[in-house]
């Protein structure tokens, strides 16, 4: 169980949500096909892959660096809007990275929230209108909530994993009100979120990361 991530170990942990989404690509291109072009599960793998071709030229990189370019080198392989949406996010955390030598609890959770703000800024969307924010928001309110109460990185992660995976099971019962998916949006209905359920997957495989000894 880890305490914090350092930088080596954001690059296992990239590494380990590459593999992970990946297997769960065609899972993620049904659920997209369902409600929009189908092509989510073709954006993971591109992307991801690119993800991990950037990884070696970035083993000197401080953290801030290795969050922001690996976020650009998904968008710039699989550029779409959750590409754009992915690269927000990477971004972002970036930010609350910067000079920061490992990711504690504290920094965890400041991450996640800058990714909301980020997303909601970038996508006009909002809490409700089925979209990646219906997982991301949720997490970083119980990250906040727990890195507050001084839990640790380990604990605070589940917490994050736990609340994106309730958000996005939520979604099922939604319809869409934002991007293409709007213009289907009584067919959206009943189908959970793709978007979401990307973003949950990705919190549950750093999650699992940082819980390994």
């Amino acid at each position: 169980m880890k305490q914090t991530l350092t930088h080596a170990e954001a690059v296992a942990a990239l590494r380990k949500q590459a593999a992970d989404l990946t297997a769960r690509a065609e899972e993620l291109r049904v659920l997209d096909a369902a409600i929009g072009d189908g092509d989510l599960g073709i954006t993971i793998t591109i992307g991801f892959q690119a993800v991990c071709e950037a990884l070696p030229d970035l083993e000197s990189a401080d953290l801030s660096t290795l969050l922001m370019r690996s976020g650009m080198a998904f968008n710039r392989k699989a550029a779409s809007t959750f590409g754009a949406l992915y690269a927000t996010m990477m971004m972002r955390a970036a930010r609350v990275a910067k000079g920061v030598e490992a990711i504690g609890a504290a920094e965890y959770a400041e991450m996640l929230s800058a990714a909301v703000e980020g997303v909601q800024e970038r996508g006009k969307a909002q809490r409700g209108d089925k979209t990646m924010l219906d997982a991301l928001i949720p997490a970083a309110e119980a990250a906040k909530a727990a890195a507050e109460a001084g839990a640790s990185l380990a604990e605070t992660a589940v917490r994050a994993a736990e609340a994106a995976e309730e958000g996005t099971r939520a979604t099922v019962s939604m319809k869409s009100r934002t991007g293409r998916a709007s213009w289907f949006s009584d067919r959206t209905e009943g189908v959970q979120d793709p978007g979401a359920t990307a973003v949950s997957l990705m919190l549950r495989s750093l999650q699992e990361f940082v819980a390994a000894d």
